[in-house]
């Protein structure tokens, strides 16, 4: 949820500063980032199977790719 919300709060202000919507793209990275620990974790303690594991945690890396990429080329 905070990574659809830092892209749209971002995206929002982007008429202000393009810096500003970089920012926020770093937050949603960030978040990104955080979710795959989140992941990890709930692998680890059991709460989900390794196939679940491969499939969420692989999807948030993939998004965290195409957020950095979209940062690297955002003018």
């Amino acid at each position: 949820m905070s990574i659809c919300a830092n892209l749209a709060e971002g995206f929002g202000k982007q008429r202000d500063s393009s810096a500003e919507f970089k920012r926020f793209l770093l937050m949603a990275i960030g978040s990104s980032e955080e979710m795959q620990v989140c992941i990890r974790y709930c692998e680890d303690l059991g709460y989900i199977d390794d196939h679940a594991f491969v499939a969420w945690h692989g999807g948030y890396k993939k998004v965290a790719k195409m957020f950095r990429g979209l940062h690297r080329n955002w003018k």
